[in-house]
């Protein structure tokens, strides 16, 4: 019988009937984000350990699909009223959520309950996430490409230089791809608006018009006739024709398999996918800025990633048990532990500060590289990104239009022409149906 009642009471425990509060006696927060695999076990580590924290407050995390799939969800549920308490959203979601009247921009939370100093969020984020003066939403998962090269190849090839500019690349090209048992190529790359929209900000060139949108509203791209869209179109092609770089159309995971299967011997990628690189690969990975398509780089990287938004509702308790958890999730200690864990960056830069951080710096400088390519990017409109409501519908045309001219189906003026037309039609759609 002892035995009997000590298993009952070990089984209470386990279900928080004694000695704690069980969550159905917690008031519920609703969040919705973006992530499954091991970065989604990373974040539910986040939410586990602050649901440990809490007597009162339970955070119930659902995956809801890919950022775009959640947009999609969103704009359904807020109108009918079932949008979630709290949510995750990419940066391509910006303008968009700012024009709604669906969410608490977080600097007004944060000018009641100021727990942090907005100039302790990294300088290049609060330019992007600032709209008409004021700090949006919180970034959670902040990334920005890099170049990844194969360190044992570039060695064994006798290189010592890590190229800067893709006439770099070219030069060490057949250089890196001679010894027996190097890459078959010395790049892979996919087709990926993000990085198009990079490697033109790194030109110094803006996308749309009216400064990127912050100046004035987008109503066109500026791509096609300031003369930075022609400058990457040839540089990347130039590279592919040559047998360069490999060409991996839009798929984005084959291009990082084929890097970390040794097939390619540098690719750009996230920095989000610093610790999978890493740790999938069996040869040692390097970590370098973007490389420049001019003679040396004199722009910046934009941001990726995404951030932590506050549904607007009329429950005063629910929006404060949200910003409690928004609160717990971007602080220096959780930040710190979900940044090593994935390799995004950490958007409070007091985390940066945390001992076992500071120590995984020392310990891994791929992702020091990462974060000092970041500080190194200048804060203006062209690196705050293109604001425009259809920036994830604009990134689908470049892509579309990139494979063919890639192909050769187009000349850099039929596929920049081929740009425009859509690009620039879905933007005036849009600005109609705005009101902009």
């Amino acid at each position: 019988m002892k035995r009997i009642l000590t298993l009952i009471l070990a089984l209470a425990l386990c279900l928080g009937l004694v000695g704690g509060v069980s969550a159905s006696d917690k008031r519920t927060v609703t969040f919705w984000h973006c992530f499954g695999g091991t970065i989604g076990e990373a974040l539910q580590a986040t939410v586990d350990a602050f649901n440990a924290s809490q007597d009162e407050i339970f955070v119930d995390a659902s995956f809801q699909g890919a950022y775009d799939d959640t947009l999609t969800k969103l704009k359904a549920a807020f109108p009918a009223g079932t949008a979630p308490d709290v949510f995750q959203m990419f940066e391509l979601g910006t303008c968009y959520l700012a024009g709604t009247d669906y969410v608490i921009p977080f600097q007004d939370m944060l000018d009641k309950d100021p727990y942090i100093s907005l100039d302790k969020v990294e300088g290049v984020l609060r330019n992007y996430y600032t709209v008409d003066g004021k700090m949006m939403c919180i970034p959670l998962n902040p990334s920005s490409p890099v170049m990844y090269y194969n360190k044992d190849a570039f060695a064994k090839a006798g290189i010592t230089e890590v190229p800067t500019t893709f006439k770099e690349i070219e030069a060490i090209a057949e250089k890196l791809t001679a010894p027996e048992g190097n890459p078959k190529y010395a790049m892979g790359l996919s087709i990926y608006g993000w990085f198009f929209e990079n490697l033109l900000a790194g030109a110094n060139h803006y996308y749309t018009n009216n400064e990127n949108g912050r100046a004035g509203v987008s109503t066109a791209i500026e791509y096609d006739t300031n003369g930075g869209g022609a400058l990457v179109l040839e540089s990347w092609k130039r590279l592919v024709d040559e047998g360069i770089c490999f060409n991996f159309g839009v798929d984005n995971a084959g291009s990082a398999a084929a890097f970390i299967a040794g097939d390619t011997a540098i690719t750009f990628e996230s920095t989000a996918q610093l610790t999978t690189i890493t740790n999938g690969a069996e040869f040692e990975v390097g970590a370098a800025y973007l490389p420049s398509v001019l003679d040396e780089s004199i722009g910046g990287v934009l941001i990726g990633g995404a951030n932590l938004w506050l549904t607007k509702q009329d429950d005063d308790q629910k929006v404060q048990d949200a910003w409690e958890f928004i609160k717990f999730a971007t602080s220096a200690e959780p930040a710190a532990k979900f940044s090593m864990a994935t390799g995004y960056f950490a958007a409070n830069t007091t985390a940066y500060e945390v001992p076992a951080y500071v120590e995984h710096l020392e310990k891994n400088p791929n992702a020091n590289v990462a974060l000092q390519q970041l500080h190194d990017s200048p804060l203006n409109n062209v690196t705050a990104g293109a604001f425009v409501g259809v920036m994830g519908e604009l990134r689908q045309i470049w892509q579309s239009s990139m494979e063919l001219y890639l192909q050769g189906a187009f000349t850099t003026e039929e596929a920049l022409e081929d740009m425009a037309s859509q690009s620039n039609s879905a933007i005036e759609y849009y600005n109609q149906t705005a009101g902009k």
